[in-house]
């Protein structure tokens, strides 16, 4: 099954768009990051197949790496509906997350970081210098700020695949599960929106059986392919409200 991911986040300059992850849409700069990638191939849609349900255990994946397997799939017996209502429950059930992140654009540019989710609603995405970026979802909204140009972006956060994460409940009568593709230790659950606020699907990537959260790609509309992979996740702790405190325009952001 060919996954399709989801729509980008694309962001105010050149160097930013070349490395950040596609969260949030952004129309007018789209070719702006265009232009960025040009000399830079994203890797074709059945490559990506190929390893989406293949073991997190190194924190930057190649997309051209594939494993052999053998024995059963995960839940093997089991419906692709009662694994999807597995993947539900488990998302339904988590309050907090944190870990780090390796994140690869769909330009080839890596990067890295930490993650902090506090469902339902609150997100922050804290990258490693040099990259100048921090995001935060607060509010229903997604916050972009960059220290390097001292300047915040804001998008709706219905218009992001983050909503899949975020939400409190998957609403059904909105939310599509495209795809349950298995691994032998995996699980990949894509979803779509039903309605047209957001933009394309989201494929996120589970261990089995702890149905625990390793990994998620998104596409973006022009075919570009972003993989997000988790390392050192801790669930249930404890996260401080300022954490998730959205950024001022212009000025300094959590510098305290």
């Amino acid at each position: 099954m060919s996954i399709a991911m989801l729509s980008a986040i694309s962001l105010i300059c050149i160097d930013a768009a070349a490395t950040v992850a596609p969260l949030v849409a952004a129309p007018t700069v789209v070719a702006v990051q265009a232009a960025a990638d040009t000399q830079l191939t994203t890797p074709p849609a059945d490559e990506i197949d190929r390893v989406i349900l293949a073991p997190a255990t190194e924190p930057a994946p190649t997309v051209a790496a594939e494993e052999d397997y053998s024995g059963p799939l995960a839940f093997d017996g089991e419906s692709d509906a009662a694994v999807a209502q597995r993947f539900v429950d488990y998302l339904e059930q988590t309050t907090t997350l944190t870990g780090d992140f390796t994140q690869i654009a769909p330009s080839g540019a890596i990067s890295t970081g930490r993650i902090y989710l506090r469902r339902p609603g609150f997100l922050r995405f804290e990258y490693d210098p040099p990259d100048p970026l921090l995001i935060v979802a607060n509010g229903g909204m997604v916050y972009v700020y960059d220290d390097a140009l001292e300047t915040t972006d804001s998008y709706p956060l219905r218009k992001t695949p983050l909503k899949f994460l975020l939400s409190k409940k998957l609403n059904f009568d909105e939310t599509s599960v495209v795809g349950v593709d298995r691994g032998v230790n995996n699980v990949a659950i894509t979803l779509a929106s039903k309605k047209d606020d957001t933009e394309g699907e989201l494929t996120i990537i589970v261990k089995a059986p702890e149905m625990t959260l390793i990994r998620w790609i998104v596409r973006d509309l022009q075919g570009g392919i972003t993989v997000v992979t988790l390392d050192n996740v801790v669930a249930g702790e404890r996260l401080a409200n300022r954490l998730f405190r959205p950024p001022d325009a212009g000025g300094a952001f959590l510098k305290n």
